[in-house]
């Protein structure tokens, strides 16, 4: 259910899109994944389905240190919240965060 909502929200463009310093619009992320620059969020979470278990609490998209990155804050079933950042281009976690 959660990642139907998800999805719905991308639909909507009801993201939070952030860019370091500047925006990329909702425009801009639907034409980058219908020109296969970015991949949609529902190919990166069918590749990620173990490391994207939990609660969904954020979605964003931004440019970190070079690269466009889907930005997923999730609640586990411990109640710990974690970031993880995923390679919009190849669906790779490249960094994951515990918040404290």
């Amino acid at each position: 259910m959660r990642i139907r909502f998800v999805f719905l929200a991308m639909v909507v463009g009801m993201i939070n899109l952030a860019h370091a310093g500047s925006d990329i619009s909702d425009k801009q992320v639907r034409a980058w994944v219908t020109e296969g620059r970015i991949l949609p969020f529902e190919e990166i979470y069918a590749r990620n389905k173990d490391r994207l278990s939990g609660h969904l609490l954020d979605l964003e998209i931004e440019e970190e240190h070079g690269r466009i990155v889907y930005e997923a804050e999730l609640l586990d079933a411990n109640g710990d919240v974690w970031e993880l950042y995923i390679d919009a281009v190849t669906g790779e976690v490249v960094k994951e965060e515990h918040d404290d």
